[in-house]
């Protein structure tokens, strides 16, 4: 018996010395690789988490959103001075409000632009690897149960790495990828072909409108908290979207309501384009497709008074 305790004794020692030396060697290797690798790429999101956590940028219009306000947005062309777009692939409103409520910590008087999904208020975090470099400040908004390995250095990117890295080298070596202030837009379309079998597969695919109720108190509080102007912005979407759109009232209902706050703009532009070679899928613009959209809004921009010339 006395055996087995010591038995017992040694392993936790082990253990626990094991796991300070990893403390120990991980937070410089950790640091490092967070200094050099994924904060070091614009269009990564654990880049642009940390961003709206932990930089201010007085002048800055941020753009909020999923991966559509990511391909959609192209910020040299909406503000050449002061524009960052924020999106993420993946996420959804759950992401974007809690990027508004950073934000609007902030002492600043600019502009916010929120991308508008037309599936509405819904959550969706996308990957996972967006929130680990900040897993402290985001793990509340992601309803996930908590890791402990995420709170070890080194240990916390095991899976990732890799993942970081082709961030960082996309970005930089990519030659087939444009990369503007957070924007990320690929050079090269689908085949026609390929194109219509994506269109064919919409317009038999439903697609409906759909409110949180926590998501959308959320939404009225925050707005309700500033006087900044929020532009609430509906960008192009395919017409085959719209084929088996189940409730498109609910939409405009939904947009009308929102209006009516004196701080809140939309800017509807779902059906401004209609040629698919501005597509890059039906939900999604290419890059010639997001610099017209561009153009557009920010003439509209600047007709409301939004932004300045």
């Amino acid at each position: 018996m006395e055996k087995q305790n010591l038995y017992i004794f040694n392993f936790s020692l082990f253990l626990a010395k094991t796991l300070i030396l990893v403390t120990i060697i991980g937070i410089p290797l950790s640091s490092l690789f967070e200094e050099l690798i994924i904060f070091k790429s614009e269009i990564n999101g654990a880049y642009k988490v940390n961003r709206i956590l932990n930089t201010l940028e007085e002048d800055e219009i941020p753009i909020f959103g999923s991966s559509r306000a990511e391909v959609n947005f192209v910020p040299s062309i909406i503000d050449n001075r002061d524009c960052f777009n924020y999106g993420i692939t993946g996420a959804q409103a759950n992401i974007w409000l809690f990027f508004l409520e950073q934000e609007l910590k902030k002492e600043k008087t600019t502009p916010i632009i929120i991308n508008f999904d037309l599936a509405g208020l819904v959550y969706s975090n996308g990957d996972i690897a967006n929130y680990i470099p900040n897993w402290n400040d985001t793990k509340g908004m992601l309803e996930l149960n908590d890791k402990y390995h995420y709170h070890i250095p080194f240990l916390k990117y095991l899976g990732q790495y890799e993942k970081y890295l082709g961030f960082f080298l996309n970005e930089k070596m990519n030659p087939k990828k444009i990369t503007d202030n957070g924007g990320s837009f690929l050079k090269n379309n689908w085949s026609i072909l390929k194109f219509k079998e994506l269109v064919n597969k919409r317009e038999n695919t439903f697609a409906s409108f759909t409110l949180q109720d926590k998501l959308f108190a959320k939404l009225n509080t925050l707005i309700n908290s500033t006087d900044r102007t929020i532009v609430i912005v509906v960008t192009p979407y395919h017409k085959s979207y719209f084929n088996k759109f189940q409730n498109i009232n609910d939409v405009d209902c939904f947009l009308k309501e929102i209006e009516m706050k004196e701080n809140v703009e939309v800017i509807d532009l779902r059906d401004f384009i209609n040629k698919d070679n501005l597509f890059f899928d039906t939900t999604h613009l290419n890059y010639n497709g997001a610099k017209i959209f561009s153009r557009k809004l920010k003439s509209i921009m600047l007709q409301k008074r939004i932004i300045n010339s």
